[in-house]
This record gives structure tokens, sequence and C-alpha cells, in this order.
């Protein structure tokens, strides 16, 4: 896999995707983007991907999977869920199911993917009280996982709670470091860019430019992982 040419690519048409050098105006529109060469993933490196998210993951499915298949990633699975957070949520009343119980679902129903993706914090940061209960939401949900899988994480972005956006994803950061095999695809540089086109008005939600560039987050990440 030629790894170094193909993240270069990937860094070339997700700061294209953010809108660099474009109007400031953000909509769900998007406007063309033309794919450079992406990494390509052979039968004997990495097969298969299971994806656990937010209403992030849920709007991109479509997205993340046509992406994921001309990387040649055609075994994944893509479970994003509105208002999904990391602990609460039994999906009573018509609610989410929280990450980790869709983790424990999905492993209990024979789920042991190459690599596990998980988008999960951003409706967590701002709802806790101590940079500890972060990293207690983080550790939980990597216990979880068997210790020999290889993990990304997406890092979150969220403008009305940016301090403990930042706690979060520094967290993160420390925790995949301990953890080994394990990277993090960092939306928040791409969301938070001052020009960025990548986001609905509700300055939360990728737009059409934001899901292809979320893609190739992700598709970049686990391209760094071995």
């Amino acid at each position: 896999m030629r790894r170094k040419a193909a993240a270069v690519a990937v860094a070339f048409v997700v700061a294209a995707a953010a809108g660099v050098g474009c109007t400031s105006e953000r909509s769900s529109e998007s406007r063309p983007i033309t794919i450079g060469s992406l990494p390509q993933f052979d039968d004997d490196d990495i097969e298969s991907v299971v994806m656990v998210g937010d209403s992030i993951t849920e709007g991109s499915a479509t997205v993340l999977l046509e992406t994921f298949a001309q990387v040649g990633l055609t075994d994944v699975v893509v479970d994003g869920d509105a208002s999904r957070r990391i602990e609460v949520g039994t999906g009573a009343g018509g609610g989410p199911v929280s990450g980790m119980r869709t983790l424990f679902t999905l492993m209990a129903n024979g789920a042991n993917p190459d690599v596990w993706v998980i988008e999960l914090g951003t409706n967590d940061v701002g709802q806790y009280a101590t940079s500890d209960d972060y990293a207690a939401l983080i550790d939980q949900v990597l216990d979880m996982l068997p210790p020999d899988a290889a993990v990304v994480w997406v890092n979150t972005f969220r403008a009305t709670a940016l301090d403990d956006t930042l706690v979060f994803n520094g967290l993160l950061v420390d925790r995949l470091e301990q953890r080994g095999n394990a990277v993090v695809a960092d939306w928040y540089t791409s969301a938070s860019a001052p020009e960025q086109d990548i986001l609905q008005s509700d300055n939360l939600h990728p737009n059409d430019n934001g899901k292809l560039a979320l893609a190739l987050l992700v598709i970049d990440a686990i391209s760094r992982l071995r």
C-alpha cells in the first residue's frame, strides 16, 4: 500500500472539502469535489470495519459506505443514531441507544472487525463536570473492545461547548496513545477551521462536503493503523 502518497492525497482532498479559499457562507449545499488517489486496502490487510456513531455518522452513512467501497473496504457496518451518547440512553420511548449498549449488541451478534471506528462524544461534551468524567467515558468504550482490536476514534467539535470539547479531545489522544494500535481521525481541525465549508448552518452537522471530508479522514486514519 502506498500509504505516504495516499495520505498526502487525502489531506489535499479534505482541505478542499473544508472550503479553504472559498467563501465562508455555510449551507447544506455542496460544491464539486474531485477525489484524488486514495489508499487501497488489500484483501490480506484490512477487510472489515464497524463504525458506531451519532447523528454525524447517521447522516453520513451513504457517503461513508460509498467512499469506503472505493478503497476496497466493502465489509463495513455503519451504525449511527441521532443524539446518541456514549453511556446514556436505553432506547426507551424511541430515544437513542447509547454507544456502549450498541457496541455490546454488535459484539454479542458476532461483530469482530479488523477495525472499530468510534464517532462518539459530540453529545457528551458539556454534560459532565470534570475531566475525570470524560476520561471514564473514553476508558469504558476502549475497555469494551478486544485488547488487540485496531481502533479509530473520530474526535469531536461542538462550538457551544468548546472548552469541554478540547478537554475531551486531549484526553482522547492520551488514551489512544496508551492503548496502542489506535489513532484519532481529526474532525475537530477541519470543522473548526475559520473558513470551513463542511458544516451545515447549525455549525455541528456535516453538509455534503463534510460527509465526504469525514469519510476521507476515517480512511486516512485507518491507513495509519499499520
